[in-house]
């Protein structure tokens, strides 16, 4: 995938060739992105794809839809990245009926509101997707027609990440996101709280597929979360992730709040006894409760069992 720059340099013909896969070809929409440039990051030119797409006329809208194949269509007939997104091979076997189901509900769809159903897929697979055009058959045509073409530039934004390669994240956001995953793996954070979390971490700039398809899990009625965690936790290099490896990164973290005095000892220490079952803590937990008002010199005991928990400082060079 090209630069934003080399984006920016191409030819009108040019972009409109080299950016029609993101979209399935609709040309009449990626032109007016050609001539909506320079585009100063890629997000620029996904906020003018999503607000082009919702202020075009409603027969370039439909033609914009119903440039993406079918969701269950015949994978030798739609592009590569299509039959990726969408699983790959047919179901087989007994798994048939997805197809036929996923036909009978894609022609009630487009009988119904007068354009395809397109579907951000964000790796489920394709019984998944049954009950999503269920309900949405059920649902405003306009209310629709906007959802569609949103999610059509999300699915745009995901081939351009794909194609482009995987773009690491920095250090400290590999972080924030092991931090919130680990809450909710040892149960300091519910459900709604870990879906919370993603919102606000994409509202942070964090830039991650799978981050967002975490996000989403709720709007989709997904109940478990484990497949989407999963992806995420490989994505950012920590695949394999537990509930062990979560609690010693949440005792860490408050060992260092101890030490930043960003926590008093007592909190931090309550903590580190909770998430990670550390019999240290769990004892000077206990004698400080235990010890009236003389708890002074206890405070000090959990800052040095904090410094022996998180590590000395590194020596400077």
């Amino acid at each position: 995938m090209k630069t934003i720059e080399e984006l920016n340099a191409l030819d009108a013909d040019a972009f409109v060739t080299d950016l029609a896969r993101l979209f399935e070809g609709a040309p009449r929409f990626v032109r007016r992105l050609a001539d909506a440039r320079p585009f100063e990051s890629e997000q620029e030119l996904i906020d003018a794809a999503r607000a082009t797409a919702r202020e075009m006329t409603e027969d370039e809208q439909i033609e914009l839809l119903n440039a993406h194949p079918r969701i269950g269509a015949d994978p030798a007939a739609i592009s590569d990245l299509s039959r990726r997104e969408q699983g790959g091979d047919a179901p087989s076997g007994g798994e048939e009926w997805i197809g036929d189901e996923l036909t009978a509900l894609n022609e009630a769809y487009e009988s119904l509101f007068g354009f395809r159903f397109v579907v951000f897929v964000a790796g489920r697979p394709p019984a998944d997707i049954i009950p999503l055009i269920e309900r949405a058959v059920h649902a405003d045509r306009d209310e629709e027609l906007r959802r569609g073409l949103d999610d059509v530039v999300l699915i745009a934004s995901e081939r351009m990440d794909s194609l482009r390669g995987p773009r690491p994240l920095r250090e400290e956001l590999r972080e924030a996101i092991a931090l919130e995953i680990s809450r909710w793996m040892v149960g300091e954070i519910d459900r709604d709280g870990l879906v919370r979390a993603t919102h606000r971490l994409i509202e942070e700039g964090v830039e991650s597929p799978a981050l967002l398809a975490l996000s989403l899990v709720n709007q989709d009625e997904e109940t478990d979360l484990a497949g989407a965690v999963g992806r995420l936790m490989s994505e950012i290099g920590l695949g394999g992730w537990d509930r062990g490896q979560a609690g010693q990164l949440l005792a860490l973290h408050a060992a260092a709040s101890i030490l930043g005095e960003v926590s008093q000892p007592i909190d931090g220490a309550r903590r580190i006894a909770t998430v990670s079952g550390n019999s240290q803590f769990r004892d000077l937990v206990g004698r400080w409760e235990s010890a009236g008002d003389d708890r002074d010199s206890l405070d000090t005991e959990i800052r040095r069992a904090a410094t022996e928990l998180f590590g000395p400082p590194e020596a400077e060079a």
